[in-house]
């Protein structure tokens, strides 16, 4: 008797266990009860259509649907009755533009006329977004009332429409912001082409500033409508919390250093530039977090902007001068004709050299040292060609050349190799 109330508890106990494990489990169980959901009964469909059918305003679709896909052409038709025979009409420069004689007046003496280059049609296409727009969350409030019709609690779902409509028409906003923005600055860009880097530049940071002011106004949203606040949703641990704050820092700090460089004017992309690291080469890709340098052997360096932001750097680039600096050696029998032969070799240098500096820079040829087997001569000679690329390594050539030739008109013959070693 005892060993049957024993094996009594027993059984119960298993029991109790089994039916934890069964309610504490993912999957197994519950496939019947989540596909039960969606098994509608006669009563329910009849329900959803009867509370679906008082919410639907046949007037309300109809001006939706106008405005959405028949507003753009209809005002396309009025514009073109109003401006008959207008395609493209000629630009008539200011007076400012004439005193500036720019060439754009040339280039741009046309002005389209086109309803799809019209302010009209702008405002008929943003008529028509917002009235699209505005179907999807009249689609949404029907959504809302079928599932409350089919028993889902009202309070839950009462939100629901609310939000989908604050964040659907906020983004859409920040995408005409950006739509507008691009618009002027290619306006600008068309006026002043020289300034692509710095209007790239302030692209990239009103994109970032559009996209983050974006998502803070939605989480303000999702705070309002659903309690939900975003210092709940990251506070899940003291760990986590830490981990997203050094993440943050460290995100934070390369973008400021990313926007810094882009905005001192420093560098910008295809410019060849020398860091006080020893880093040279071309920049390839200049990025908010990252910077990517083309090396002079092909290798692509990819860089933090952290490790670039406080750097010494040249860019050379933007260097507009070059420095050719060279010695030659004579002997000492030849000392007393060296400053004559350096004059045929500074007439043979401009010659050769249009670009060669005379006036600002030095344009140096003198004897510069005694050595113990030879006289030392110096030639320092400025240009007004970039310090790099093929004109550089031309010019220096030529000049090298046109030293030889003054030598040699000279008659003075080049001191021979010394070796330390054998003296």
């Amino acid at each position: 008797q005892n060993m049957g109330k024993y094996q009594a508890v027993k059984d119960s106990a298993l029991a109790g266990k089994v039916s934890s494990a069964v309610a504490s489990s993912a999957l197994a169980g519950k496939i019947t009860s989540i596909c039960q959901v969606f098994v509608l009964s006669r009563d329910d469909i009849h329900q959803i259509v009867t509370n679906v059918s008082e919410v639907i305003h046949a007037f309300d679709l109809f001006v939706l649907f106008t405005l959405g896909w028949m507003f753009v052409p209809a005002m396309g038709v009025v514009y073109a009755v109003l401006n008959e025979g207008k395609g493209k009409i000629k630009r008539v420069a200011s007076r400012t533009e004439l005193k500036k004689n720019t060439s754009a007046v040339d280039e741009q003496d046309e002005i389209d006329c086109s309803y799809e280059s019209s302010y009209i049609y702008q405002f008929a296409v943003h008529v028509s977004q917002m009235a699209k727009l505005a179907l999807l969350v009249y689609l949404c409030d029907i959504v809302v009332v079928a599932l409350a019709s089919i028993g889902y609690k009202a309070e839950e779902w009462g939100n629901v429409s609310n939000l989908f409509a604050k964040v659907l028409y906020t983004s859409w906003i920040a995408h005409r912001i950006q739509s507008f923005k691009t618009h002027f600055l290619s306006r600008f860009l068309r006026k002043c082409p020289e300034e692509c880097d710095k209007v790239l530049m302030v692209n990239r940071v009103l994109d970032l500033t559009v996209l983050a002011l974006l998502i803070v106004k939605i989480m303000g949203y999702f705070a309002m409508e659903t309690g939900v606040a975003l210092g709940s949703i990251a506070a899940f641990g003291t760990t986590s919390t830490l981990m997203i704050s050094f993440a943050s820092q460290e995100l934070a700090k390369g973008v400021a250093n990313g926007i810094e460089m882009a905005a001192s004017d420093r560098f910008f992309e295809g410019d060849n530039v020398h860091f006080g690291d020893g880093t040279q080469g071309y920049i390839v890709k200049l990025g908010f977090l990252r910077t990517k340098v083309r090396k002079y052997d092909g290798a692509v360096l990819d860089v933090p902007n952290t490790q670039l932001g406080g750097q010494r750097l040249i860019n050379v680039s933007k260097t507009k001068t070059c420095q050719v600096l060279t010695k030659i050696r004579f002997s000492y029998d030849d000392i007393q004709r060296i400053p004559d032969a350096l004059e045929i070799c500074k007439d043979e240098i401009k010659k050769a050299c249009p670009k060669l500096i005379i006036d600002g820079k030095p344009f140096r040829a003198m004897i510069s040292s005694f050595e113990t087997q030879f006289v030392e001569v110096t030639f320092n000679t400025n240009f007004s060609l970039p310090p790099t690329g093929e004109g550089f390594w031309a010019n220096r050539q030529e000049v090298f050349l046109a030293i030889d030739r003054g030598v040699k008109k000279a008659g003075l013959n080049y001191a021979r190799p010394f070796d330390p070693a054998q003296k």
